[in-house]
């Protein structure tokens, strides 16, 4: 369902582009679109564990004259009262479009709670900016209970497999055992 969701935002980002460039295509000059996203297994953390955030930049109307361009990239992971955590900045080169993925460390001291990451992307006087929220809580969300319930299906599976072999062996030697003693009677 978040895939699909994530899927529609960026057709939408490419939509917009595209009805930017047919309707005010002298407008168009150096526009910036920036897109950023919290894979599926970081937007719930344990403390101590760090956030990845992948970027997508799509440069609009860039001049040919110097088709390489460079983009400040700022990255800021924020507490709910907008209190900047950690804040790193890069800057990456690109024609069309920069996609970056960051491991953000966020500090052994952080009290669990929702965050967010804010990255904003400048390309000369243009600027753009978005967000997005992860989660970091004391322990995984999953109760105990359902580790330990996959722990014992686990050891019974493990076991029923030992039973059988066990059992298809046994079989197997009083086939041979039954077929030696046939051969010895012919002899």
């Amino acid at each position: 369902m978040e895939a699909r969701k994530n899927n529609l935002n960026r057709v939408f980002l490419i939509l917009l582009l595209a009805g930017l460039i047919m309707v005010m295509p002298a407008k168009a000059q150096d526009l910036l679109l920036v897109d950023a996203i919290i894979p599926e297994g970081y937007r719930h953390l344990v403390l101590g564990e760090s956030v990845f955030v992948e970027t997508q930049i799509i440069l609009v109307g860039n001049n040919q004259s110097s088709p390489l361009v460079d983009v400040l990239i700022e990255y800021a992971v924020k507490d709910k009262d907008g209190q900047v955590i950690t804040k790193i900045s890069e800057t990456k080169g690109g024609i069309v479009r920069i996609q970056t993925v960051k491991e953000l460390h966020l500090p052994a001291d952080l009290s669990p709670g929702i965050f967010s990451v804010t990255v904003r992307a400048s390309y000369k006087e243009k600027a753009m900016e978005t967000a997005t929220t992860f989660e970091v809580a004391e322990q995984h969300a999953l109760p105990v209970s359902f580790y330990t319930q996959d722990v014992n299906n686990l050891f019974i599976i493990i076991l029923v497999a030992i039973v059988s072999l066990f059992l298809f062996s046994a079989h197997q030697f009083w086939k041979i055992k039954h077929l030696y003693k046939r051969t010895k009677k012919r002899r």
